[in-house]
Order: C-alpha cells, then sequence, then structure tokens
C-alpha cells in the first residue's frame, strides 16, 4: 500500500543508532506537513495509527496537538477539539500496551 501511495509507515527505534535516540514523536514531527494535509486540514480524509508501546502515547499525542496548532492556526482548545473529532471518528486509533 506505501509503493501505491495509499500507506505510510514511520516507524522509530530508539536504540538503533548509537548516540542518538529517535523517538516516534520526532518521525511525526518530521512528516508535520503531510500529516496536517492528510489529518488536519479541514476536507481532509487521511487516519492516523499509532501501534505498539503505551510509553510514547502522550508525547505523540502532545506533538499532533502541535501540528495542528502550528499549521491550522488553531488554539489550544480548537487542537484538542480537532484530536476528539479525530478519535470519536475513528481516524486518530491508538493500539498500545
Amino acid at each position: 500500500y506505501e509503493k501505491e501511495g495509499l500507506l505510510k509507515c514511520c516507524n522509530a527505534w530508539s536504540r538503533d543508532t548509537p548516540g542518538k535516540k529517535v523517538y516516534v514523536q520526532h518521525k511525526i514531527k518530521e512528516e508535520e506537513e503531510a500529516i496536517w494535509e492528510q489529518l488536519g486540514k479541514p476536507g481532509s480524509k487521511g487516519y492516523f495509527f499509532l501501534c505498539g508501546s503505551k510509553q510514547p502515547e502522550k508525547d505523540v499525542y502532545k506533538t499532533l496537538l502541535g501540528i495542528m496548532q502550528s499549521k491550522g492556526g488553531m488554539s489550544e482548545a480548537q487542537a484538542q477539539r480537532k484530536m476528539e473529532e479525530l478519535q470519536g471518528a475513528g481516524r486518530y486509533v491508538t493500539e498500545v500496551y
């Protein structure tokens, strides 16, 4: 599905590079323009799935809120409402343990 442009999978392995930890929120920040276009922008229809350890869940959520604010010009409250809408619509999904 990636080859067809239907899906983008971004893996973060925090211990792959000695001396440099890359966490999932860093990968999300690198993709902020695409995430805004597909998830936050009015009329967007994308989905966001976070799978794996529960540990980064809060940082990921915070990073997504920041994208809504910086790219969408939203206030913190507006960004929070947008994330709640995405969750309610099944467009922001976490499968964490």
